[in-house]
Parts: structure tokens; sequence; C-alpha cells
């Protein structure tokens, strides 16, 4: 394909793709129900204070939408010191005590994937609108019923990955769209890690690898390219034992 000036070649296209923006936080979804409730700040409780949350904690601190209300965590000095560090008032050692405790209108919910469907029922059953870290739910059934559920309570849903907002993914959606790749007959995606240390994560139902990185590439895919009409995978074990 010739490079001119309508066209960008690879090197540029990645270039650029890289360094459009930053990614974008949870202020997004905050901004919707400010705006729904006439300059009222949206109260937020986070349920799950480990590494995770250290990403989320100071944008949401931050956000001019958003008043944080309360942390939670089973392990209850994490959702203490995290309180206490991003002077949030209230912190709870189980989602029960924080449902019944300081009124608040989304929860945002970092805890391990295994554990997300069944907090974010809880929470939706307590007319709590949700942002759920990947995957909202173990499997599309269960995922299809938060749904179901969100509607009924008159309450919403989020879930991550949050790609397709981020300033790359429109410059990539843009690019596309007016054609300055020419005709794609073809993408590729990698992202991966050596993995946790601990060896349940592999082995887990619903665990591994696939929720918790292969998310991200197949989001940004699909999203630049509408939904998938047949897959294919290939599979190896890289380390057999840990």
């Amino acid at each position: 394909m010739s490079n001119t000036k309508h066209e960008l070649d690879r090197r540029e296209f990645t270039k650029t793709s890289l360094t459009v923006g930053t990614a974008v936080s949870l202020g997004t979804s905050a901004n919707v129900f400010a705006a729904d409730q006439t300059d009222k700040k949206t109260k937020v409780g986070v349920i799950g204070c480990g590494s995770v949350s250290r990403k989320y904690l100071p944008h949401l601190k931050s956000c001019p939408f958003v008043e944080l209300v309360s942390t939670c965590d089973i392990i209850p000095v994490r959702a203490q010191k995290a309180a206490t560090q991003y002077n949030v008032p209230n912190h709870y050692p189980h989602i029960d005590k924080m449902l019944a405790g300081a009124a608040f209108d989304l929860l945002v919910d970092l805890t391990d994937m295994q554990e997300h469907y069944r907090l974010n029922k809880q929470a939706l059953e307590a007319g709590k609108h949700v942002w759920s870290e990947k995957p909202m739910a173990n499997d599309l059934a269960g995922g299809q019923e938060l749904f179901d559920l969100a509607k009924k309570k008159g309450v919403r849903i989020w879930g991550a990955p949050t790609v397709v907002m981020s300033p790359q993914f429109h410059f990539m959606a843009k690019t596309l769209r007016e054609g300055k790749l020419g005709r794609v007959a073809a993408a590729h995606a990698s992202y991966g890690n050596a993995g946790p240390s601990w060896s349940s994560f592999f082995y887990d139902k619903n665990g591994g690898s696939m929720p918790d990185l292969g998310v991200y590439n197949l989001m940004t895919l699909t999203g630049l390219f509408g939904p998938a009409r047949s897959i294919v995978a290939m599979l190896s074990i890289i380390t057999p034992t840990r």
C-alpha cells in the first residue's frame, strides 16, 4: 500500500495510537450520574482494596463528579488503610455491612474475578448502580442475568475493560472508518505477562489468562471490526508446573 498524505503506514499508526491522550477513568460513568442528579456528586462505595484499587482510588478521589463514601474488604485492615489514605469516612469488612451502612449510589467492584457475579448481583438487588472490573460475571448466562436484574431494578451496570472509551481506540476507529489503512484483511493483538505466583489462578473455573488479559484484545478487535463469526483456538502450556 502506498503511503500518501491520506494514508498512514504501520509505524506512524502505532506511534500515534500510543500517544493520543491518556486512559479513561471512571469519571465518565460518574459524570452520567451527576448529570442525571442535577450536579449532585455520585456517592461511591469501593469493594476490594487490593492491588487493583490502587489504580482506581486516586482517580475516584480526584474526580469532581465523585464523593467516596466507603471502602470494603474481607481483610479489614486493607479497607481501613485505604479509607485512611484517601480520607474516606467509612470502611467495612463485609458487603452486607457496607450495603446496610452509609448510603451510596454506585458500587465499584474490584474484588477477585470469581466473586464478581455474586457481589454485583447483591448490589443490584439492593438498588445500587454497579461498576465491575472484568468480568462482571463468570459466564454469559450470569452476565445476562445481571443485565436483566439491573433493568428490573431501574439501575445500571457497567464493566471493564473500557478500551473502547479510550482516546487511542477512538483514533484507531476513526482511522479505519476513514479508510486510511485501506482494506483490512487481518488484525493481530497480543497481551500477556508471566502471570501471578499462585497456581490456583490458572486452574480455577473461569479463571486464567482469558478473562484476566485476553478480554482487552477481544474488546478492542470486536469493537473495531464487529462480533466474531467463527473462532479458532490454539493453546499450549508454557509452564507445566508452578
